[in-house]
């Protein structure tokens, strides 16, 4: 199975837009893992590409990474940073299976020319979604809307997306953990924070579920610079993702 991290950023992105501190005015002229689109997946396996969330810049991420064919697009939950882009596939010449939980569905404002090519898919939480030998359960998160985490499977891998999930997790989603090749966290902030994962609560997990592989994404401005949270997670063999940085497990 391979990860391919589009975009990195959360909802702000690196730098965001107007901002003028030290982190955002670095990032805008020195172009280094410090500049950060916001945050896109792309999982391949089983000879199936399976986006995962369609930020604003999804166009051009797609393009950079020369991906122009697609098995599906699962979409988390209907923040901005999360589904903005998806009009930009109004103009894709084939269908495109788009996935999203029946209490995220209503929530998609899709253009007409969308509409007609899109094939909208409901799902419900902990139901198996199948390509091929690619097998994908959603779960619902804690957030500030409906959202939904993913457990990607095949021949005995497992890669877990937390999505913008907040720091409280069920006994559910520490089983899952608990066999998990690697788990992906969105950790906007380093320290605690209401509604995300901070970087310190994916420190506190690796340690009690020993995992094998941890990586964070989704980081904002108000977080460490690249080479610095590389050095703070790095004992722990946590990984900081970076926009275009490819995983293979």
């Amino acid at each position: 199975m391979r990860m391919r991290f589009l975009g990195t950023g959360a909802a702000e992105g690196i730098p965001s837009f107007g901002c003028t501190c030290q982190r955002c005015q670095m990032a805008r002229k020195k172009r280094s893992h410090n500049v950060r689109q916001r945050a896109a997946l792309l999982i391949e396996a089983a000879g199936h590409r399976i986006l995962l969330d369609t930020p604003p810049e999804i166009s051009s991420q797609l393009d950079q990474a020369e991906v122009f064919d697609l098995s599906a697009v699962l979409l988390s939950h209907e923040h901005f940073d999360h589904v903005g882009g998806l009009v930009e596939f109004e103009y894709l010449n084939r269908v495109l299976p788009i996935f999203a939980g029946y209490d995220v569905l209503p929530k998609l404002r899709l253009t007409p020319r969308l509409e007609e090519r899109a094939l909208l898919s409901g799902f419900h939480s902990h139901t198996w979604l199948h390509f091929g030998d690619l097998r994908v359960m959603p779960f619902k998160v804690i957030h500030h809307v409906p959202c939904y985490g993913f457990a990607f499977e095949e021949t005995g891998t497992r890669v877990l997306h937390f999505s913008d999930s907040g720091p409280d997790l069920s006994d559910l989603h520490r089983h899952l953990l608990e066999g998990a090749d690697v788990a992906i966290f969105h950790t906007p902030t380093f320290e605690p924070h209401h509604s995300h994962m901070s970087v310190e609560s994916v420190i506190s997990l690796v340690q009690e579920y020993s995992l094998q592989r941890a990586v964070i994404t989704h980081i904002n401005h108000n977080n460490l610079l690249h080479e610095e949270l590389v050095q703070q997670v790095a004992p722990y063999g946590i990984t900081v993702a970076y926009d275009g940085m490819t995983l293979e497990v």
